[in-house]
């Protein structure tokens, strides 16, 4: 007489649980060798290491129907491509994990700058390296522009990227005759690997900038520009025709307007004195 299992021995000895192989049963991947008079369901010792095979499978990621079709049709080249596909899919994860990974170090990293300023209300040339950033420029008026821009960057990113890394350009030329939601282009600073493929990656450039930190929001930002343009004309300093303004902590972050916090930085074409 062949020696049986019923489903519990069976989980038993596979750690598989009752559970799963009567939903493996259920939708045909692992069929019992037969049922007895009574109608329970019986296995054969062989079928110890089928389960065996789709409980590691299911394990490693690789899809039911993949593990049907191998079972339908056992061959080695098969099930070769099978792990091959599996562990190409599981780099490919990790790479996306080890993304994460660093965005989120990036992120902490640039909220323990913002926490470590000191030097607020005072215009100071600052030196910065080479920046990555994305770029958008468009006329922006209002916050539902701002939105609209950000949605464009954010259809070749992942899911809400832009959330607190998002800046604006400001026309110089018209620093005194604008809102403080109006703006000429959009822009995100781009340390996130997930930004490196996007087609709207562009670069600042290594230099001094006319910085200012202050607390407050785009309105209040709104109102400095005089006294930076006053600035760089008292100590002769030649600007580009743009500020990067850029809120580092608002109302998403803290519900304290006392900690609001934007920046301002003006590129300096040449600086002749101090």
């Amino acid at each position: 007489m062949s020696f049986t299992l019923s489903v519990k021995e069976m989980s038993k000895i596979t750690n598989v649980s009752k559970r799963n192989i009567r939903y493996y049963d259920s939708i045909g991947l692992f069929k019992p060798s037969g049922v007895s008079e009574n109608g329970y369901r019986y296995y054969d010792i062989e079928k110890i290491e089928e389960l065996r095979l789709i409980n590691y499978l299911r394990h490693a990621g690789v899809s039911i129907k993949e593990i049907e079709k191998h079972l339908k049709n056992r061959n080695i080249d098969e099930y070769v491509d099978i792990l091959n596909n599996q562990l190409t899919a599981i780099e490919s994860e990790l790479n996306k994990i080890n993304a994460l990974k660093i965005r989120l170090k990036n992120k902490l990293t640039s909220i323990e700058y913002i926490r470590s300023l000191k030097h607020f209300d005072q215009i100071r040339v600052e030196v910065f390296p080479k920046r990555r950033i994305l770029k958008k420029m468009v006329e922006l008026r209002t916050p539902i522009d701002w939105e609209r821009a950000m949605l464009t960057l954010e259809e070749e990113l992942p899911p809400s990227l832009v959330v607190g890394d998002n800046g604006f350009f400001v026309d110089l030329k018209r620093y005194n005759h604008r809102k403080g939601t109006e703006f000429i282009g959009l822009f995100m600073i781009a340390d996130d690997p997930f930004t490196l493929q996007s087609s709207y990656l562009e670069y600042l450039d290594e230099g001094p900038y006319l910085t200012l930190y202050l607390k407050g929001n785009h309105e209040d930002a709104r109102l400095r520009y005089k006294e930076l343009i006053e600035y760089a004309e008292t100590n002769n300093l030649v600007l580009e025709s743009y500020a990067l303004e850029r809120t580092l902590i608002d109302h998403f972050i803290s519900s304290d307007k006392e900690l609001y916090i934007t920046e301002i930085q003006i590129p300096i074409r040449q600086k002749e004195a101090l």
